[in-house]
């Protein structure tokens, strides 16, 4: 961007090149003193510490399902000692917890634990530790009873957040609340606020698929409209020009500090102020400058801002737009030309070329990065977005005009919400329809750094550089980059690769074969706040780059085992789903048949001794569930776990054995196929209870190495101590995913198995 931005100017490059070196070095420098100030506080080696008292001061408050809230550590007691602390921890506090807390309050939390920042527990997987840490938060805490909670409203600080921008955004988000149904009420809250706590995941799944997603957060184009509103109602009042330009500054900055001083936000109004004071000052400003300016002073005060994946969008789509927007007019224009009637010209230049540009310009930019962090990319977003935007415009304008209505009668302001309701009903509509359509959006498995280098050559090569030579250059740059690409994923030697993927109390499991083909083995455990799908088996699949799933099979029907087949199906293709022959009376196993009847996703049910070719070096032999074991299948699910699938999987002369959640009872029945049972890897059943994995069991199986799928301090017990003992006799390696080790990849290559440290 930045010799973009020199190759403008006809200055020296040279001393550019020296000025942008400079303050690329301070910066580095800056953030280094940020991280050192911030996040290196020495408690955190010795994580998870329990404390009596934990003594601290309110920084944010988030009002999510539980609540939390960021806090400032001032001291922490244990026994009789007290010691003076820094550092933000994020703290959860109970689901029935009702204060109205605010910056700068003092809060005093007894018998708790402040805990290490959630790592990254499977490849691919959202980093959000590293999300926490560029925020500045260094640990967390959960408090589990409201009584271990004293709140001092007490303050000597005169924070204007604390005092004016909070009571602010928590009175219109009380308004906003009380005249609108929960949806819309959390919609109206992004929008409008920043708030995007409430907002409902499906709706904003549907805005993400449909290349829209800039529309729930407050963002350049939101202050676009509310700077046009305020200079609307300006112009009625009889003030000098330079009178009402400082007055749309300093309501455009109250703005933004109400909003939660987002990076589109901040970005977008330092724009604007400094335009408005170049205009004041009689001055004709360059555009590249309030950019760049706007993007210095928010990195001087937080450097950490250039890794927000926000700033990052903000600041590419608006440079995008000015770039591209000028490349792409003149063509329109030779169209434009075409029109006979002038005003006609006018009208559609106005009202569909204009707005057509910028978003396909906006999207230019942006593709790569909405690619890289989100995996999709939308087709529809390009017509999409000229009908969005005018939609967000006008409700933008809507809003504030019911929080003004609100204010003064309380019958106008029902009258005007629900108005507001309906248009934000038929956004919704306007969003969803077009996603049913073929080819409206695709998701992109994986996009790598280097294919972003790839096909910023490319955009170059296509529409910057008019000189011969120049083309040429990027145009063989492009070349050797797609060289290096096509090298780097042919030259990999095909392995065989098994990942017990960390789902917490459940089982997951996905196998890579060389030839390509993907096995799934159970899909976790989902519920209304986590979904082993959503956390662990997509992130894998991106990471991997595969889509599908050639056979999944889901051992039994229990929920820590089949709850993530369904947001899966909405990633993945299923090519065949294998399931254990189980009661239909049992509702978890009707559920998943009756989904897989409607996504019309193959499924066979297994019994003992089918055999399901994978490729040419693969087969999964089924041996179990066991037929004198059937009658433990009772309408109630009562020991399903006896009835849960068997697996042999053999790739060349190696073996893994997966017994889902088979019992003792099961053990010994499987003991009938005497050496077959001989793995080198063991899945060890029922997550290591201590009714599984008996001695006369292992013995057959005698594994190499064994892993254990199961939850952090689960209230089960899970693994069970003898278990552990066990194989340690048998001289098995023993991995577990609630360790240090997370999901546990193993990769057979040139006859051994290998620990990959992914």
């Amino acid at each position: 961007v930045m010799i973009l931005y020199l190759k403008q100017s006809g200055r020296s490059r040279l001393f550019h090149f020296l000025v942008i070196l400079g303050f690329v070095a301070m910066g580095m420098l800056r953030y280094d003193d940020w991280r050192t100030a911030t996040l290196q506080q020495p408690y955190r080696k010795h994580l998870p510490i329990a404390v009596d008292t934990l003594t601290a001061t309110v920084s944010t408050v988030q009002h999510t399902t539980p609540p939390r809230s960021v806090l400032q550590l001032v001291a922490l007691q244990r026994e009789e000692t007290i010691v003076e602390v820094g550092g933000n921890i994020l703290t959860y506090f109970p689901e029935i917890f009702e204060s109205s807390l605010l910056p700068g309050d003092t809060i005093r939390l007894t018998n708790v634990v402040i805990e290490p920042l959630p790592s990254r527990r499977n490849p691919g997987q959202f980093n959000y530790q590293r999300y926490l840490e560029l925020r500045g938060i260094v640990a967390r805490c959960l408090v589990r009873d409201s009584s271990q909670i004293t709140i001092s409203h007490t303050s000597s600080s005169l924070s204007p957040e604390r005092h004016l921008f909070t009571p602010i955004r928590n009175s219109l988000s009380a308004r906003i609340k009380r005249y609108f149904a929960p949806e819309y009420a959390g919609f109206l809250e992004a929008i409008l606020l920043g708030r995007r706590e409430n907002l409902s995941p499906d709706v904003a799944s549907d805005f993400q698929k449909a290349g829209v997603m800039h529309v729930l957060a407050i963002s350049g184009l939101h202050v676009g409209f509310v700077a046009i509103i305020f200079t609307v109602l300006m112009s009625f009042f009889p003030l000098y020009f330079k009178h009402r330009n400082l007055l749309i500054m300093a309501l455009l900055v109250l703005y933004m500090f109400i909003t939660g001083s987002q990076p589109p936000v901040v970005r977008a109004t330092l724009m604007t102020v400094l335009y408005l004071v170049a205009v004041n000052r009689e001055r004709r400003g360059n555009i590249y400058n309030y950019i760049f300016a706007a993007a210095f002073l928010i990195l001087i005060f937080q450097p950490r801002q250039l890794f927000w994946v926000g700033f990052q969008f903000s600041f590419v789509a608006v440079l995008s737009i000015i770039f591209f927007y000028e490349k792409l007019r003149p063509v329109f224009i030779r169209l434009l030309q075409k029109i006979a009637n002038e005003r006609s010209r006018r009208l559609v230049d106005r009202w569909l070329v204009m707005p057509f540009l910028v978003s396909v310009a906006a999207q230019i930019g942006t593709i790569p990065l909405v690619m890289h962090y989100f995996h999709l990319f939308s087709p529809i977003s390009f017509l999409l977005n000229l009908l969005v935007i005018p939609f967000a415009g006008l409700l933008v304008a809507s809003g504030f005009l019911f929080f003004l209505v609100s204010f003064l009668n309380e019958g106008l302001a029902y009258l005007i919400a629900d108005l507001v309701s309906q248009l934000i009903h038929g956004l919704f509509t306007l969003v969803e329809a077009p996603l049913a359509l073929p080819g409206a959006f695709f998701f992109v498995p994986r996009f790598t750094f280097l294919e972003m280098l790839m096909y910023a050559a490319f955009i170059l090569t296509l529409f910057h550089f008019k000189r011969i030579r120049w083309q040429k250059t990027f145009g063989v740059g492009f070349f050797i980059l797609c060289g290096i690409w096509v090298f780097l994923h042919w030259s990999r030697e095909p392995a065989f690769n098994v990942i017990f993927l960390d789902v917490g109390q459940g089982d997951a499991a996905l196998i890579t074969t060389p030839s390509g083909k993907v096995i799934g083995i159970d899909t976790g455990p989902a519920n209304d706040y986590r979904n082993a799908a959503e956390e662990a088996l997509i992130p894998t699949l991106q990471y991997l780059g595969k889509r599908t799933i050639d056979h999944l099979f889901i051992s039994h029907p229990h929920w820590d085992h089949s709850g993530g087949t369904f947001r899966l199906a909405e990633y993945a293709h299923i090519d065949t789903c294998y399931l254990p022959k189980t009661p239909r009376s049992y509702a978890p196993n009707d559920s998943l048949l009756h989904f897989l009847r409607k996504e019309k996703i193959p499924y066979r049910i297994l019994q003992m001794g089918d055999c399901i070719p994978v490729d040419e070096e693969t087969r999964v032999y089924v041996l179990g569930p066991i037929p004198e074991l059937s009658r433990y299948s009772e309408p109630t699910g009562k020991n399903v776990n006896n009835n849960s699938l068997v697996l042999l999987v053999k790739f060349r002369d190696t073996s893994l054995l997966f017994p889902g959640d088979a019992e003792e009872e099961a053990e010994r029945y499987l003991q009938w196929w005497g050496k077959l049972l001989k793995s080198q890897i063991l899945k060890v059943g029922h997550h290591g209870s201590r009714t599984s994995t008996s001695e006369d069991f292992l013995a057959l199986v005698s594994p190499q190495m064994a892993t254990i799928s199961v939850g952090k301090d689960n209230s089960f017990g899970h693994p069970y101590s003898g278990v552990i003992e066990r194989l340690t006799a048998y001289q098995a390696k023993v991995y577990r995913t609630d360790r240090q080790n997370r999901a546990i990849w193993l990769r057979w290559q040139r006859g051994q198995w290998i620990y990959v440290k992914w």
